[in-house]
């Protein structure tokens, strides 16, 4: 379900992500070693944040009210020695590609710009669930480049995409990946 939806529900979201959240509380109290309660304080703050989340773009749809406007966000902000080295839209599907990669084009244009007007590099990181191990399909977004943007899916998912061609990207496993990584944020290049 697209956000937009969801803020049509948004007390009703608040007030499952509220039971989530005792039942959670319950667990934390009853875990008998420090790891269990931290991984739990962990998702309490993951489901905490989203609550946030959905009210604060509750809040912005009702002080915006006629006029377009939109909210996105950004997964990671790489910084190392204290400088600013990759913005990164981190994904996680069930299958691989196969000629194309569609991405919310809003928040693709928005970010995008972002990069644009940092001059800091953005790239696309899709997690393949579909190869068992850990594989990446990694996409350097030029920002200057106007990409295919269309209309597609089904149900909740449809919505207007941009599509990356799948020929712009490279596919890795975790040791490529992490070795790519170190090389982006050291030197600043790929």
């Amino acid at each position: 379900m697209r956000r937009v939806e969801l803020l049509k529900y948004h007390d009703y979201i608040s007030f499952i992500i509220d039971k989530l959240l005792e039942r959670l509380c319950g667990l934390y109290r009853k875990a008998e070693d420090e790891l269990t309660r931290k991984a739990i304080k962990h998702v309490i703050h993951i489901l905490e944040e989203e609550k946030r989340n959905i009210w604060f773009s509750t809040v912005c749809k009702k002080v915006f009210n006629g006029c377009k406007f939109g909210i996105t966000d950004l997964d990671k902000v790489v910084v190392v020695n204290g400088q600013i080295k990759a913005l990164i839209e981190y994904k996680w599907r069930d299958e691989d590609f196969d000629r194309a990669i569609p991405v919310n084009a809003f928040q693709f244009i928005t970010l995008q710009e972002l990069s644009k007007l940092s001059g800091v590099p953005l790239y696309y990181v899709i997690e393949i669930g579909e190869y068992r191990d850990r594989w990446f399909r990694v996409a350097k977004i030029n920002p200057y480049k106007k990409y295919r943007v269309k209309r597609c899916g089904n149900g909740d998912a449809r919505d207007t995409y941009t599509i990356v061609n799948i020929d712009h990207t490279e596919l890795m496993n975790e040791l490529e990946f992490r070795s790519w990584l170190k090389e982006v944020m050291t030197n600043g290049k790929h």
